[in-house]
């Protein structure tokens, strides 16, 4: 037996969705349906077929809506469908948690939202906006005449980045022929999800079953040594990035944003210089700087001073410094070459970024992420509860740019493993005749051969008797910055045009310092 609910805030269209819902599709499934309605409106049902056989009852005070009262009126008129007309600003989790009686099974979270208002409540109400689109199994984009097509690309974009699994639609795009738009027979998301995980588990198991059976040459050598490195990056990587996804909820949820102002706030050389130093409070690795800085972009600080600071972080960073004193022990220069070149790498970067900025030509955040980041409205229920709901709030946040991130992640560390294995070492040594050839070598090493800041000096040591000492400086603090890893998480939040023209910044930077150094100077 189906049960569904309809959310949405006030005069979003919840009642007119409700009956062309009933009208054009449940009437045709179902013989009894029963409506729990929990919001007073301006609409009412009496336009609905006489032949219909259909009961309301209403439940508008949020005390009342409860297990015991929803599933006595169940068993009193018996359906074989219910629908709930479900109040706006109510958090759904308390429909989701009743236990429905007579067989009855919460089929879809159907959320309406008004085309018109909808940037207006994003703006003001984001914590109920996103409990709701969250969970949503399917939303519909209401009052959506002459609707703007650019402007509706962008809130379709936001409201996917919030939920991947749900389905969009527009309100015209419904009822339109005999077939079900709504009450199909097709999956629900809860279950879509649990059936593309099992696919998901068992094509791997195959495809490295088949491998072994069928390639077994390759299976003993290339292979395995693919998916060891891959999950040793992913082991040594996932605990920084929560440690990064847990601050990142921190200061998006809880941190005012005049805390961050006098660094963050002016696009100018001072706020640039404090920037290159303000790591030093955050001694994480660079995979947990990533989500930190985008959070600090997401509240509309400046971002050359924030793409600075995420630049210069690893080079000051004390744990980087303590890991590559151990891995120059003979050799302590080495260390202070890679905080000041990282400082300075940062500094250039910065400064480039903030006049490009002055000139107006600056498209850096994905426009659905720059129109409805998650600010500190999003605190606003978590304020006036218990103190579990801020550890509730942590937890939710830090679980979706978790996910988020995720994705990025794992991507990044197959495709780096790969190139470990199947680029040889040959090539690097090649290199090694040409001074200026070994630092771009290096510098494209330290992009794909994606370790950790933390970790990154002891694999420049197994390059120390190979290749030239300023290639090994390039490779070293290039590689947090360039890292593959990294820069695929921040494809999530920044424009890819942006991304390519950071990179070449970047390597055209550190391609100049390292080849000048190496042609022109002994540094060590």
């Amino acid at each position: 037996m189906s049960l569904d609910i309809v959310v949405g805030f006030f005069e979003s269209g919840k009642t007119t969705f409700i009956k062309n819902l009933i009208q054009n599709e449940a009437k045709e499934i179902y013989e009894n349906i029963l409506l729990i309605n929990c919001e007073y409106g301006f609409e009412d049902y009496d336009s609905l077929d006489n032949d219909i056989n259909f009961n309301k009852v209403d439940i508008l005070n949020e005390d009342e809506f409860n297990q015991e009262n929803i599933n006595k009126y169940i068993e009193k008129y018996n359906p074989d469908y219910v629908l709930i007309e479900y109040n706006g600003v109510w958090d759904i989790s308390k429909a989701v948690g009743i236990d429905y009686t007579n067989n009855f099974n919460l089929r879809n979270i159907i959320s309406t939202i008004d085309y018109k208002t909808m940037d207006n409540y994003v703006a003001n109400m984001e914590s109920i906006m996103l409990d709701k689109i969250s969970n949503s199994d399917v939303i519909v984009i209401t009052k959506d005449e002459d609707f703007d097509k650019h402007e509706m690309d962008i809130k379709y974009k936001m409201l996917k980045s919030i939920n991947k699994g749900c389905k969009v639609f527009l309100s015209q795009e419904l009822f339109l022929d005999d077939e079900n738009d709504i009450l199909t027979s097709s999956i629900t998301r809860s279950d879509m999800e649990l059936i593309k995980f099992g696919v998901l588990f068992i094509f791997f198991n195959v495809l490295i079953l088949g491998t072994k059976f069928l390639f077994g040459e390759f299976y003993d050598t290339n292979f395995q040594k693919v998916i060891g490195i891959f999950l040793s990056l992913l082991v040594q990587i996932l605990p920084f990035l929560l440690i990064g996804a847990i601050i990142s909820s921190l200061i998006q949820l809880f941190m005012p944003k005049y805390r961050f102002n006098q660094i963050f706030i002016r696009t100018d050389i001072k706020s640039i210089f404090m920037a290159l130093f303000a790591g030093i409070f955050f001694p994480v690795c660079d995979c947990a700087m990533v989500p930190i800085a985008t959070s600090i972009v997401k509240k509309g600080y400046s971002i050359p001073v924030a793409m600075t600071f995420l630049l210069a972080a690893p080079a000051v960073n004390p744990i980087v410094v303590l890991s590559t004193y151990y891995a120059f022990p003979n050799n302590p220069k080495l260390v202070l070459y890679r905080i000041l070149f990282g400082i300075l790498i940062a500094f250039l970067t910065g400064v480039i970024l903030m006049i490009v900025e002055k000139r107006g030509k600056f498209e850096v955040i994905k426009e659905h992420i720059d129109k409805y980041s998650i600010t500190e409205s999003s605190n606003e229920k978590f304020y006036f509860d218990n103190k579990l709901r801020y550890i509730e709030a942590i937890v939710s946040h830090t679980k979706k740019e978790l996910f988020k991130m995720g994705y990025y992640v794992v991507i990044g560390a197959f495709i780096s493993a790969c190139l470990q294995v199947f680029v040889p070492k040959s090539i690097f040594i090649q290199m090694n005749n040409i001074n200026a050839l070994a630092v771009i070598g290096m510098i494209i090493a330290a992009f794909f051969i994606s370790v950790c800041s933390t970790s990154n000096a002891f694999i420049a040591r197994s390059f120390y008797k190979i290749m030239p000492v300023n290639s090994i400086l390039a490779f070293m603090v290039m590689g947090p910055i360039l890292d593959i890893t990294n820069l695929s998480v921040m494809m999530g939040t920044f424009k890819k045009k942006f991304i390519v023209r950071l990179i070449a910044i970047l390597v055209y930077i550190s391609f100049m310092i390292f080849a000048l150094l190496g042609g022109g100077f002994k540094i060590v």
